[in-house]
């Protein structure tokens, strides 16, 4: 049995085969895991929790004081060492820093004991990222 194949044959088969190598890349790209957070939090939330609870500390515009600068730093963190800093006092160079609270465990000071949550440090993070630059 012989086939012929015409130039519309191959045209078609080549279609074909793009068709099915898009839809392999659909179908990995929807099969691929959801970050652990969302990197875009809103940043006016993030504003009332760090007047409330990271300000006096860290300064009206995260330069520092008692606690450490965050402008340009903490705000461009890969969000679990955000996270960890956050809830734990352990910094982004692993060394557990001393006058930091950890939210983790006491909970923020407003809301009074509400540990904060992924959407809590997103929201923060927003709003550090509104100080300025990564450095």
């Amino acid at each position: 049995m012989t086939i012929t194949t015409t130039a519309s044959t191959k045209e078609n088969w080549a279609t074909t085969t793009r068709l099915i190598a898009a839809l392999g890349g659909v179908t990995l790209a929807l099969m691929a895991p959801a970050p652990a957070h969302s990197a875009s939090g809103d940043a006016a939330t993030g504003k009332t929790l760090y007047v409330d609870n990271c300000q006096r500390c860290h300064g009206a515009k995260g330069q520092g004081g008692v606690g450490k600068k965050l402008a340009g730093d903490a705000a461009y963190w890969d969000f679990a060492i955000f996270k960890r800093t956050v809830n734990e006092g352990i910094d982004d160079e692993n060394k557990q820093m001393k006058t930091m609270p950890v939210f983790g465990k006491t909970g923020f000071t407003k809301p009074h004991g509400k540990k904060p949550d992924d959407t809590d440090l997103a929201n923060l993070q927003a709003y550090l990222q509104t100080f300025g630059p990564a450095e």
